[in-house]
């Protein structure tokens, strides 16, 4: 029982070394906010004039964007740097998770149209998710102040 409990030990003390020498980053919520809302309107003002899809995939895809984007944003923006690529990939990987769960809820109720709806939102996501998150890193970046891009080591 005592090995087992020194096995234990050892490897919380493992993690807790591994956690401290990770850097953590403070989010600018300025930057954070301002660039929530002005990435989806920045690449909607750049491609409006493509036969108004970017406008009603703003209004389509705007709540996803905020319901699973903003936590995602904020958990990786607390971990990494934000580069604009690595927030552009995470939001491409996201939008294909509303697959499997658009198929799940679809096998659960048993009504096409979710299924139906599901692909529709991830077909339109794989162009504007990233779009969005490109637009999203390019103003955080842009408007963060340099206290909030220095990692702390905790």
């Amino acid at each position: 029982m005592t090995e087992i409990l020194e096995k234990i030990e050892m490897r919380m003390q493992a993690r807790a070394e591994k956690r401290a020498a990770a850097p953590r980053y403070i989010i600018d919520p300025v930057a954070f906010f301002v660039a929530l809302l002005g990435g989806p309107l920045l690449v909607t003002a750049l491609s409006f004039w493509m036969l108004f899809i970017p406008v009603f995939a703003l209004a389509f895809g705007g709540p996803f964007y905020l319901l699973i984007g903003t936590p995602l944003l904020l958990w990786h923006l607390r971990r990494t740097g934000g580069e604009t690529r690595d927030i552009a990939a995470l939001a491409f990987f996201a939008n294909l998770m509303i697959f499997p769960l658009g198929a799940v809820a679809a096998v659960l109720t048993h009504d096409k149209e979710i299924f139906t709806g599901a692909m529709f939102i991830v077909c339109f996501g794989m162009i504007f998710a990233p779009a969005w998150a490109w637009g999203f890193g390019y103003l955080y970046n842009r408007l963060r102040r340099d206290f909030y891009a220095q990692p702390q080591y905790i």
